[in-house]
């Protein structure tokens, strides 16, 4: 008796999965699954703290830019090398903080309680506790040379095209002997247009000058730049975050601007030239350092990302103190130190 099947009719049919092949094929998945979403949350961390890194040391980089760059061209005076005391100077208010033509470098050192030396009421309540504060004054590097007739006392000449000053810029106006210093009152467009008197009279003006008529006459040689102020300090940015600010002089006052935000701190040493070889011998605070002595600065900036990107809170160690964050931020140190190029010159 023959038992072979029908042809074309399959042996058996398939009714459907048994309950362990289900649990098999569901745990499988649940694995790779899993893994998949690990794989995926790993990366994401990863992204997250390789971006705030980056970020963090963008904002390193450009806050240390500038610092370094003010710090090295304080005390510029163009080609006049001569003393403060030998600058002629008609501002009725020549001592003001925001041009002190005497003090191209000044700090501020947070000493427990307070600032030593005290802030100037420019700063004061505009400045975190515990960190420091750097001043630095002196010339634009943007100056630019007279033009003929060039000067006679009472009037001063620059070439239109290259006029880079505003009414009520304090100036000051510089050549190898001579260097005088004033506010712009106001700006005479004069020999057909190609040239501007740059008047400085003793119009009601704030500070103003005390007279219209300079002792020196310059000449070809001379130039006219703005006098710069920047006062560098950590405070609370826009967003609640610290960040570093600079106060700068624009015409005749002193305006904040949000630099960077995100640096927690900054601590300056001033590097004191004791036996005046130009080379720094120690590195003070600025409640200690003799300022006219001082030939370098060093600078140290605590920076932090702006969310929670670390897996534990951070352990560093800045200004001598080891830290634990209270946070999961990540954080990073810049140090640099800056030779000034014209200490002692102004």
């Amino acid at each position: 008796m023959s038992t072979s099947r029908a042809p074309g009719k399959p042996a058996f049919l398939q009714k459907g999965m048994t309950l362990p092949e289900i649990m098999i094929a569901l745990t499988i998945s649940v694995v790779l699954l899993t893994g998949v979403i690990q794989i995926f949350i790993s990366s994401k961390q990863t992204y997250r703290l390789l971006d705030a890194n980056s970020r963090v040391q963008e904002n390193g980089r450009f806050s240390v830019e500038h610092l370094t760059a003010d710090m090295r061209m304080a005390g510029f005076t163009g080609c006049y090398r001569g003393s403060a005391g030998g600058v002629e100077n008609i501002l009725n208010d020549p001592g003001n903080f925001a041009w002190d033509l005497n003090n191209p470098l000044e700090g501020a050192e947070w000493t427990g309680g307070g600032w030593t030396p005290p802030l100037n009421a420019a700063l004061a309540g505009q400045v975190l506790d515990n960190t420091d504060v750097v001043i630095t004054r002196g010339l634009d590097t943007d100056g630019i040379g007279l033009t003929a007739p060039f000067s006679d006392g009472v009037q001063l000449f620059v070439d239109i095209a290259a006029d880079n000053i505003d009414d009520g810029d304090i100036v000051m106006v510089t050549d190898c002997n001579n260097a005088s210093m004033f506010q712009v009152t106001n700006q005479q467009i004069t020999g057909g247009g190609t040239r501007v008197n740059i008047v400085h009279s003793n119009a009601a003006m704030s500070p103003g000058n005390s007279t219209s008529q300079l002792a020196n006459n310059y000449g070809d040689d001379a130039q006219l730049a703005r006098f710069v102020t920047n006062a560098y300090y950590i405070g609370a940015g826009a967003s609640g975050e610290p960040a570093l600010f600079r106060q700068t002089l624009i015409g005749n006052s002193l305006q904040a601007q949000e630099l960077v935000e995100g640096v927690e701190d900054m601590q300056i040493l001033y590097g004191e030239d004791l036996d005046g070889d130009g080379i720094a011998n120690r590195y003070v605070t600025a409640d200690i350092a003799n300022m006219a002595n001082v030939s370098s600065v060093r600078i140290s900036l605590l920076l932090r990302s702006m969310d929670n990107v670390t897996d534990a809170p951070q352990t560093y160690t800045y200004n001598g103190v080891e830290t634990t964050a209270e946070d999961r931020r990540l954080r990073r140190i810049f140090t640099t130190t800056v030779k000034l190029r014209n200490r002692g010159l102004l």
